[in-house]
C-alpha cells in the first residue's frame, strides 16, 4: 500500500489519514483483500469496527497531545504503552484487548510499523492488565459512595450515572430537553440513541439539568479522558472507604435499573412490562439484559 503520510506529520492529521485508508475495506470481502495483499488484511471491513477503532485512535492522539507530543515521529512506544496501561484501571481485559488491536492497526496504517510491532510483542501482557470480567453489583448505598468522592466533578459524574443509568462514556453526551422533560444520549453503545422520559420524575429531571450544566463548566478546562481516568481512581477509593464491593462505575447503572423496577412495581406494572420500558431507557436491545441488571 502506498504511504501518503510523512513521518513528521502533525499528530492531529494522523486519524484523518488513517480513516481515509482503512475505510477502503468497508464493503469488500476479507477474502478478496487477503488475495490482493497476500495475507492479513491491512484494512477494516465493517462500520462498527471502523468507528470503534478510529474513536480509540483519536482518544490516543488527544492523550498524547496532552503529554506534549504533537508530531507522529515523536511518538514513542512508551507513550502508547502508558496510554493503554492507564486504561487498565477501569477497562476490562476484553476492552483493553480491543484498544491494543485498534492502536496496532492505526500505527501500521500511518507508517509506524515499529510501534505496531512492539504492541504485537506485548499484546498479551497489556490486555492481561485489564479488569477480569464479572457482573457489576449495585451499591447498597450509592449516595454514600458519591459523598465520599474527593473531587466535585467526580460527584457530578457519579450522580449523573445514578440518575440516568448512563455508561461512563455516555455521561458527557447527556442532553436535556426542558420542554418535554426528556434526557437524550446520542450515539450510545451500538450507535443507539437513548431517550428517557422524566415527566413522571420532574425533580430528578431538574437535578440532571443542573448537573449537566455543572459538568460542562468543569470540562471547559479539562479533557474528558483525563477526568474519566481520575474519576475511576477516586471512585475505587470511595468504594473501599464505604465498605462496599468495587465492580466499576457500571454499579450506578445497575442501581438505576433496580430503582426504576421498584418505581414501576409500586405503580402496578408487571415485571415484564417494567423491564420492557427499562430495556429502552438503558439502551439494550434484549429484555434479558434488563433482567440481568435487576439481579445485580
Amino acid at each position: 500500500m502506498e504511504l501518503g503520510i510523512k513521518r513528521n506529520s502533525g499528530l492531529t492529521y494522523t486519524p484523518k489519514y488513517a480513516a481515509r485508508v482503512l475505510k477502503q475495506g468497508i464493503g469488500i470481502s476479507k477474502h478478496e483483500v487477503y488475495k490482493r495483499f497476500g495475507g492479513k488484511s491491512p484494512l477494516i471491513h465493517s462500520y462498527s469496527t471502523f468507528n470503534r477503532y478510529m474513536g480509540i485512535a483519536k482518544e490516543f492522539v488527544n492523550w498524547a497531545k496532552e503529554q506534549g507530543v504533537n508530531r507522529l515521529d515523536r511518538v514513542q512506544y512508551e507513550h502508547v504503552r502508558d496510554f493503554l496501561l492507564s486504561k487498565s484501571e477501569y477497562c476490562s481485559m476484553r476492552t483493553l484487548k480491543v484498544n491494543a488491536s485498534a492502536l496496532r492497526k492505526f500505527f501500521e496504517t500511518v507508517g509506524r510499523e515499529d510501534i505496531a510491532e512492539r504492541i504485537g510483542e506485548d499484546y498479551q501482557e497489556i490486555y492481561s492488565k485489564g479488569r477480569a470480567p464479572g457482573r457489576a453489583l449495585a451499591f447498597a448505598h450509592p449516595e454514600r459512595v458519591i459523598s465520599l468522592l474527593k473531587e466535585d466533578v467526580h460527584k457530578v459524574i457519579a450522580e449523573l450515572q445514578l440518575l440516568t443509568g448512563a455508561r461512563i462514556g455516555d455521561v458527557k453526551k447527556i442532553q436535556v430537553v426542558p420542554e418535554e422533560k426528556k434526557v437524550i444520549i446520542t450515539k450510545s453503545k451500538g450507535g443507539r440513541t437513548r431517550e428517557i422520559d422524566y415527566s413522571d420524575r420532574p425533580e430528578k429531571f431538574e437535578r440532571i439539568r443542573e448537573l449537566v450544566g455543572e459538568l460542562r463548566e468543569y470540562l471547559k478546562g479539562s479533557s474528558w479522558s483525563s477526568v474519566r481516568e481520575s474519576y475511576y481512581r477516586d471512585l475505587r477509593q470511595a468504594v473501599y472507604r464505604s465498605g462496599e464491593i468495587y465492580t466499576g462505575s457500571h454499579a450506578f447503572r445497575v442501581n438505576y435499573v433496580k430503582e426504576r423496577l421498584r418505581e414501576f412495581r409500586e405503580r402496578g406494572y408487571s415485571e415484564k412490562e417494567a423491564l420492557q420500558i427499562i430495556e429502552y431507557e438503558i439502551g439494550h436491545s434484549r429484555i434479558e439484559m434488563s433482567a440481568y441488571y435487576s439481579r445485580g
